[in-house]
């Protein structure tokens, strides 16, 4: 019977402590929040940079067409890589249309890619056929992406002839004649409805073909090797040359360029050859591409500046078209968790933030990186526990009277 009793009495004030519980929460819900804006943390970076005039130096050859022409047909892309001898462009002294001359360009690709195809000594069995379509996809999505390192048409083409090399092994080299036999019919007929001859350009080298020119392909990088201050203002005054009609591109010799330019002394106390240096150019119709360089040259002082020349291994189509250019030499990166300015405050003594977590806010310390004005890039001050600040954390924006535990409801993403 004692038992009984004591069973009821506890159940009953279990029951008391909970609805307590509920009420006291109801309450301080509704009186003691306050309603706020708040923000998601992400990763950012910030660069410090100075704006520095400069030249892009090659090694290039002109292009020409043998006699005037009404149109020119490129078979390679800008900035893609071929060989001494090799098919860049047909063009005809008469016109084409333009649906003619897209068909005829696919056309001749595909017949310079089944000629390559067939006309390889390796032959792959299927399982490296496969193997070579898969890279070949996963490298062009790779390039296409970052587009970094080399122009991602060339990629495409890879994948290309690798479906190519497939069709060898499914269907033999004779299947592959008769398709080429074919093209060359289609060919063939375009150019006869069209009353067209075309005629062949052969690059005079090897190289990376570009089918524009500025005029100052008559400049030698090679001259420009140790540039003083001196000659790199006379370089700088150079004018344009007037480039001939005949002209039909350009090809540079190098797998790499250079960017020469004049530095005040006290940002290349911090230079030295050999450095790492990122150079961000504002491209026409692409906006702002950060490039790797190295340094290759810095000359003495004079008038309080140095000359430096930069060494560029990236060759992609947008960049042949730099020249004197205004680019951003990047002095520092800082990289941290962005917050706004809004959302900093000091509890005892430390600078940090508060982050909501089910509907209460934990205060989390941090260390300023970087301030703008307005937001700063911070890193956690903790290392482990639940004090420590993650990406995708939600912090508040301005509240006031708010500390570690407090109920708080949100509105809005700012």
């Amino acid at each position: 019977m004692n038992s009984k009793i004591l069973f009821n009495v506890l159940f009953y004030a279990f029951a008391i402590i909970l609805a307590i519980y509920f009420i006291v929460s109801i309450f301080s819900s509704s009186v003691f929040t306050q309603t706020i804006s708040s923000d998601i943390v992400e990763i950012s970076s910030v660069d410090d940079y100075i704006v520095i005039d400069g030249i892009a130096l090659r090694n290039e050859t002109l292009l020409m067409a043998d006699s005037s022409f009404q149109s020119i047909r490129y078979m390679q892309e800008d900035g893609s890589r071929i060989a001494k001898n090799s098919i860049y462009a047909y063009y005809n002294e008469q016109g084409i249309s333009n649906d003619q001359a897209v068909k005829l360009s696919n056309l001749n690709r595909k017949l310079s890619r089944l000629n390559d195809t067939i006309g390889k000594s390796t032959q792959y069995d299927i399982f490296t056929v496969e193997q070579n379509i898969k890279d070949s996809i996963i490298s062009y999505l790779n390039r296409k992406h970052n587009d970094e390192f080399s122009n991602s048409s060339y990629e495409f083409s890879s994948v290309q002839t690798a479906f190519d090399q497939r069709l060898l092994q499914q269907e033999g080299s004779s299947y592959i004649k008769e398709v080429i036999k074919s093209i060359k019919g289609e060919i063939s007929q375009i150019n006869a409805e069209s009353g067209l001859s075309e005629k062949t350009l052969y690059a005079p080298s090897a190289g990376y073909f570009y089918s524009k020119t500025d005029g100052y392909e008559y400049i030698n990088m090679e001259d420009y090797e140790n540039p003083t201050i001196a000659s790199f203002n006379s370089l700088m005054q150079l004018t344009k040359d007037n480039v001939s009609n005949l002209c039909v591109g350009k090809i540079q010799h190098y797998s790499y360029w250079a960017f020469v330019s004049s530095i005040p002394s006290e940002y290349v106390a911090d230079l030295y050859v050999g450095k790492t240096v990122y150079l961000e150019f504002n491209i026409p119709d692409v906006g702002s591409k950060k490039i790797s360089t190295t340094v290759e040259y810095i000359s003495r002082a004079q008038d309080g500046r140095n000359a430096v020349r930069f060494r560029c291994g990236t060759l992609t189509a947008d960049l042949f078209g730099l020249r004197k250019e205004s680019p951003h030499m990047i002095l520092k990166t800082y990289t941290g968790l962005n917050v706004k300015n809004e959302a900093l405050r000091v509890v005892d003594g430390q600078t940090g933030v508060y982050v909501i977590s089910a509907q209460r806010i934990i205060f989390k310390p941090v260390d300023v990186i970087y301030v703008s004005d307005e937001f700063s890039l911070v890193s956690s001050k903790a290392n482990t526990g639940d004090r420590v600040l993650k990406a995708k954390d939600e912090i508040i924006i301005g509240g006031k009277d708010l500390f570690d535990g407090k109920i708080v409801n949100v509105t809005k993403y700012d």
